[in-house]
């Protein structure tokens, strides 16, 4: 499901802006999931001493992630997309060693430069080329945006998940991020039509219902069933699936050089996950240990 939403998205985009699209999804997402807050830990309680960090950390996870996310599903392929946000761990490796809450490690640097090496081989070696005034070139860079972003996350939550659950976060986070999104784009909300094609609704109901709501639920019972370390693997097959799906639902096309370069990107990846094991500092993030990843 995760995977599948580069593409589905696509088609939620088509008439609304990024925005709007990450707005309405989490204004649907944000109720269900503090209802299952409340049925699960009978408590929906932040202390106020914590609350200047859950606003923060719901801006930079929420509103502005999510909104760099779906920008870059809107102007790069799905392909593109899901190789650069799959970056997202390299980042949070960087970041928690900047923040001190990692020690600085050889490995660590060398995974990062490896990936790194990977995704200039995909943005580099597809048919396009590189061209800076490129729509798809445009779309890539808001993908590596995205993951620096949705890897700076779990090194702000990393504090609030010690306190309380990753649920109860999340949750909060996404009040944060739909308040944000209202205020920011409140101009536009208000001129929005809301006669869209059946495609949009289905494209925006199984972004919020089936990959938010109902992939945390599973990706928390995977959790509790078989341990961080075991589910981990599974995140190996999201951008899999995302290039299998768009290559069969879009007819993305992707070479043999930009697969060299997606292998060279998990292999770098597997190499910071290796050594994020290792070190419990950082463990709200799926992509590092133990918590959650919202596509």
């Amino acid at each position: 499901m995760w995977g599948a939403n580069y593409t589905v998205s696509k088609y939620g985009i088509l008439e609304l802006t990024p925005e709007m699209f990450t707005f309405l999804r989490f204004a649907i997402v944000f109720p269900l999931l503090l209802l299952a807050v409340l049925w699960k830990e009978r408590s929906l309680a932040i202390e106020r001493r914590d609350i200047l960090r859950l606003v923060f950390t719901g801006l930079v996870g929420i509103a502005i992630y999510q909104t760099l996310f779906m920008t870059s599903v809107k102007y790069t392929s799905a392909t593109h997309s899901s190789l650069m946000i799959a970056l997202s761990p390299i980042f949070t490796g960087i970041l928690a060693i900047i923040g001190g809450q990692e020690k600085f490690t050889w490995r660590v640097q060398a995974g990062s430069l490896i990936s790194f090496l990977g995704a200039a081989a995909v943005i580099g070696l597809g048919d396009e080329g590189v061209s800076f005034y490129s729509r798809s070139f445009f779309g890539d860079m808001m993908g590596l945006l995205a993951a620096f972003f949705w890897g700076w996350y779990p090194v702000l939550a990393a504090p609030l998940v010690r306190k309380y659950s990753s649920l109860r976060v999340t949750a909060w986070s996404s009040v944060v991020g739909v308040l944000a999104l209202l205020l920011m784009n409140i101009h536009q909300f208000s001129r929005t039509s809301w006669h869209w094609h059946v495609m949009t609704w289905a494209s925006l109901f199984y972004s919020a219902i089936l990959v938010t709501v109902y992939g945390l639920v599973a990706w928390y019972y995977g959790v509790s069933q078989i341990g961080p370390t075991k589910v981990m693997v599974y995140m190996y097959a999201i951008p899999l699936v995302a290039i299998l799906v768009a290559a069969g639902v879009l007819h993305e096309a992707i070479n043999s050089w930009q697969i060299i370069g997606a292998l060279v990107i998990l292999a770098g990846i597997t190499i910071v996950k290796t050594e994020g094991k290792r070190n419990a500092a950082v463990s709200t993030h799926p992509s590092m240990g133990r918590g959650r990843r919202e596509l």
